[in-house]
């Protein structure tokens, strides 16, 4: 019996944050590390460090397992898909060019073709190598990567239809977002994954009485 959390930090903003930016290899804005320096430091009991190899992820990481003192992995599977034809290209751009093939793709990606880029399913399956590579490790790992990994494996852990494509247009993963995923491995070995819904410590929830007048 193993019981431990992975938890997954979206990169914070990028230089380039109105672009797709897939494989391209665009860095953090000053803004962008700040919010994932912010976001870490409210984290504990992390015992390993596994990020995307693009420096928007790894730069922090890398800082984060230091400090920490623990365990730092490069996992290349943890990078986002590669959005071949059209990545590092703004949004703008792409839905004024290819407005039929974008919205095809953002509404069934299983029947979209990206141009020189990743198919869906090739995306899917090294995230499914991600998941149990972590599984095996049975420990409180960081996982900092990015929003269409996020989104994938949330619905993984939902039991969402593979080829369903609900999950990427109604799941916002903003910058730096954090997602914990708790992990119970019973005697069977069989793993059961619980999402941890983010909650609001009660200090912050209730209001303070204050006297009238005041």
């Amino acid at each position: 019996m193993s019981i431990f959390t992975l938890t997954l930090l979206r990169h914070g903003e990028t230089t380039s944050p109105k672009s797709l930016n897939g494989a391209t290899n665009v860095d953090l804005s000053i803004k962008g590390q700040q919010q994932m320096l912010a976001a870490c430091n409210t984290l504990s009991d992390i015992d390993y460090v596994s990020s995307s190899p693009l420096q928007r992820c790894e730069r922090v990481a890398n800082i984060m397992a230091k400090k920490w003192k623990v365990p730092y992995e490069i996992h290349h599977d943890l990078q986002e898909m590669n959005f071949g034809d059209w990545d590092g290209i703004l949004f703008d751009t792409l839905f004024e060019k290819y407005p039929d093939d974008m919205s095809q793709f953002f509404n069934d990606p299983w029947q979209t073709n990206v141009p020189n880029g990743e198919q869906v399913e090739s995306f899917y399956n090294r995230l499914d190598k991600v998941w149990l590579a972590h599984i095996a490790l049975e420990k409180n790992a960081l996982l900092v990567c990015h929003g269409g990994v996020i989104r994938y494996l949330i619905s993984k852990v939902l039991g969402m239809p593979r080829t369903g494509s609900k999950h990427i247009n109604s799941l916002k993963i903003d910058y730096a977002a954090i997602v914990q995923i708790n992990i119970f491995i019973d005697e069977d070995n069989i793993v059961w994954p619980t999402l941890v819904w983010p909650t609001i410590p009660i200090t912050d929830a209730i209001p303070v009485a204050t006297k009238a007048g005041t």
